[in-house]
């Protein structure tokens, strides 16, 4: 079984492209070295992270996530032992959709603010399978 994590939270006021891009590079090295797979999704100054790998190397991960000082109001959205790791070709894919894009993964109809989106998945996590397997069709296309 592999442990999935999908977590939200919002970016620190004074993010900066080269810092979102320093983050992926950091990502994707330690992923590789603790065997964790996962794609972060950022849109409108929120970061949608899905992680997946061992309970215990996620687990640790997480706690290191929570103390960086790049984002805030971290709140797990899922987290759940799954069959098979969905992410297995990325150390951390990286896509930054419109909220209409996220809305459509959702199954929601129109457009919605991405805090509307965060909200309603808050209330309804088990929508969060759908927000991995739309990630994982866009990063397919």
């Amino acid at each position: 079984m592999t442990y999935q994590v999908i977590y939200s939270s919002m970016a620190a006021e004074n993010l900066s492209m080269p810092d979102l891009e320093s983050i992926l590079v950091d990502a994707r090295e330690g992923n590789k070295r603790r065997g964790i797979t996962g794609a972060l999704v950022f849109v409108e100054d929120v970061f949608l992270q899905i992680l997946e790998g061992d309970r215990d190397a996620v687990q640790r991960l997480m706690s290191s996530i929570e103390k960086d000082p790049r984002h805030s109001e971290l709140h797990v959205i899922s987290e759940s032992e799954i069959d098979q790791p969905m992410f297995t070709a990325w150390k951390m894919a990286h896509l930054s959709p419109a909220p209409e894009q996220i809305a459509a993964w959702l199954g929601k109809e129109g457009t919605a603010s991405v805090q509307e989106l965060l909200a309603d998945l808050h209330r309804m996590p088990d929508q969060a399978s759908c927000l991995a397997e739309g990630i994982l069709t866009a990063l397919a296309e």
